[in-house]
């Protein structure tokens, strides 16, 4: 961490074994925390760019969705069903749509793709909007929500990289 900003590597993980196709609308994975995503204790911070390593080759889409607290938005590998109360509670305060059409860098076994406003694709992904933590806490939170067929071989297969600015 210093001063002006962070970067941040987060592996959330994912489920395998039966079922392991995801299929679009499913809950990838529910929320993960985001360590020093803001300087301070109920803190802001500018979010300015997204990284994913994808070790399982996959490619699909899907869209990020960050909040202030933790949130279940339903089943693994299930369509999403969070309801209204828990969502408003959860206070989600961003999204982040993952296209690898946009970048996608091919290392042959994986895939790696960043997103975000300087690379000047904040057009279609959303970025960059603010992140907010809980009052006491320096944590906000991720989910993600799949947009096509896919199956991981491991539980880490996907690794993320936040870019924050930090912000007064």
């Amino acid at each position: 961490m210093y001063p002006g900003g962070n970067i941040i590597e987060v592996t959330p993980t994912l489920t395998i074994g039966s079922p392991t196709a995801f299929a679009a609308g499913d809950v990838l994975f529910n929320s993960v925390e985001i360590p020093n995503a803001v300087a301070s204790r109920g803190g802001v911070s500018r979010l300015v760019a997204v990284t994913c390593y994808d070790q399982a080759d996959q490619g699909v889409d899907f869209d990020l969705i960050f909040s202030k607290n933790s949130a279940t938005f339903g089943t693994i590998n299930d369509v999403v069903d969070i309801t209204d109360a828990n969502a408003e509670a959860a206070k989600l305060t961003g999204s982040v749509k993952f296209d690898f059409s946009k970048g996608l860098i091919n290392l042959v076994a994986s895939k790696f793709i960043t997103l975000g406003a300087y690379r000047g694709d904040v057009t279609d992904t959303g970025l960059p909007f603010l992140l907010n933590a809980a009052e006491g806490s320096t944590s906000v939170y991720f989910a993600a929500i799949i947009q096509g067929t896919a199956t991981f071989a491991a539980a880490d297969d996907l690794d993320f990289t936040f870019h924050v600015e930090y912000l007064g």
